[in-house]
């Protein structure tokens, strides 16, 4: 080891001599050493940059995490009220118009409610959700259903992102996705586990799966059953950030040890996080939205001082 200080210490300083600027140095922490590119920006040295989309002059992938809220009401007229009050509240940047609540309706309906929650939301993105039974909505849509929804949303409704689940019939998802490109729309493409937390191997497989669909924001969201959960997620997102992929993410880990995931996402790679309204909250761990932005300002300004 000495020999190997002696060695390292006389080439910077021939290096320093000769008036060359080093490639790459070792950083030393806790005992291990991790090279770090200072001159030459080799992909996978630096921190993963993402690529921000910009919809209604907010940016989706800098600065801190940008704030969801869903709607959870049951009927068009509550629906749009709903989206009334929230494009009131500064704190949101975006609402998720949770159509599934509604109840099972014709495809035209559905439409119908997001032109009218648009016009209601004002300056604040609209995401456009209809969340099947096994991914935590209210009942069960059929493939045939489902794409029959969406493709009135995109071609008779009107929304900023829809999302749109992975493990649907591919050509489905393809189909539905080259349609909201054409339209304007963004595309989130999401997966949900309620039960349990998949290794970080397969997280970091979904979202990757997502991009080769076509998502324009990768969604996952795991249930937590321990702190070591709740890392995993993190740990996923912030490979998929610094290793491979620019696409803006949102990332969360549910329940009580996921709570941390909501609000870290500026650190680890998760550019959007939801909050609740008046305790209504559509997935367990939401944090009220008041609470939630102030914690994201916090952090933000902590990350970044002046």
């Amino acid at each position: 080891m000495q020999r190997r200080h002696l060695l390292s210490s006389a080439f910077a300083a021939a290096v320093s001599v000769a008036g060359v600027t080093q490639a790459s140095t070792i950083d030393q922490f806790e005992g291990k050493t991790r090279p770090i590119d200072t001159m030459n920006r080799v992909k996978g040295w630096q921190p993963g940059a993402v690529e921000p989309i910009e919809i209604k002059g907010r940016s989706i992938g800098t600065g801190r995490p940008k704030l969801i809220a869903p709607t959870t009401a049951k009927t068009p007229d509550d629906l749009v009220a709903t989206v009334k009050r929230f494009a009131a509240m500064k704190t949101l940047d975006m609402i998720e118009v949770r159509i599934d609540y509604l109840g099972r309706l014709e495809p035209k309906q559905y439409a119908d409610v997001t032109r009218r929650a648009y016009e209601a939301a004002g300056d604040k993105i609209v995401l456009v959700t209809l969340r099947n039974g096994t991914d935590g909505g209210p009942f069960i849509a059929e493939d045939d259903y489902y794409g029959e929804v969406y493709e009135a949303v995109l071609t008779e409704g009107r929304t900023d992102i829809v999302d749109i689940e992975l493990f649907r019939d591919a050509a489905m998802v393809r189909r539905l996705v080259d349609t909201a490109h054409k339209k304007g729309v963004k595309v989130i493409i999401s997966d949900h586990e309620f039960k349990f937390t998949p290794d970080e191997g397969e997280l970091i497989r979904r979202l990757l799966l997502e991009e080769e669909a076509g998502a324009d924001i990768l969604k996952l969201a795991v249930m937590a059953a321990s702190p070591e959960d709740a890392l995993t997620v993190m740990n996923a997102t912030a490979k998929v950030r610094h290793y491979y992929s620019n696409r803006p993410m949102l990332t969360m880990a549910m329940g009580k040890w996921g709570v941390l995931t909501r609000i870290t996402g500026e650190g680890f790679g998760s550019d959007l996080t939801f909050a609740s309204v008046g305790g209504k909250a559509s997935a367990p761990g939401q944090i009220p939205a008041e609470d939630c932005l102030n914690v994201l300002e916090v952090l933000h300004k902590a990350m970044n001082p002046q």
